[in-house]
């Protein structure tokens, strides 16, 4: 059977793994236990000792809280799974959003005063 992960590969799925795991603080006895694999076969794969298998390692991540599962495919894929400008401002408190806007409009001004600066058209003839 051909092997579609290369070793590269599988070190980035255990050390992300082993860093989600101490990143949120996630007691390996209780996520084994909840995944239902033994808390030796999660050690070995935290430390690159043994492959879970996509079975496990997918069970593994659906019994994690919704931070550190999204966390870990973020950073595998390197981009978060439901993250997009229009949710995280939908998200955002009130001020949050305001401020987002102000941060928008200066920008656009910026841009905007390059775009018609005397000054800045004269250096470019």
């Amino acid at each position: 059977m051909q092997n579609f992960v290369t070793q590269e590969d599988f070190e980035l799925h255990w050390r992300l793994f082993d860093e989600m795991m101490n990143r949120f603080n996630l007691n390996a006895n209780e996520t084994a236990k909840a995944a239902g694999v033994s808390r030796v076969l999660l050690s070995r794969f935290r430390h690159g000792k043994a492959d879970l298998g996509s079975t496990k390692l997918i069970t593994l991540l659906l019994t994690l809280p919704s931070e550190p599962r999204t966390w870990y495919i973020s950073q595998l894929f390197g981009t978060s799974p439901d993250m997009n400008l229009r949710s995280v401002i939908n998200q955002s408190s009130s001020a949050e959003q305001l401020e987002a806007l102000r941060l928008i409009a200066d920008a656009l001004a910026s841009k905007n005063r390059k775009n018609t600066d005397p000054v800045e058209k004269a250096l470019a003839v």
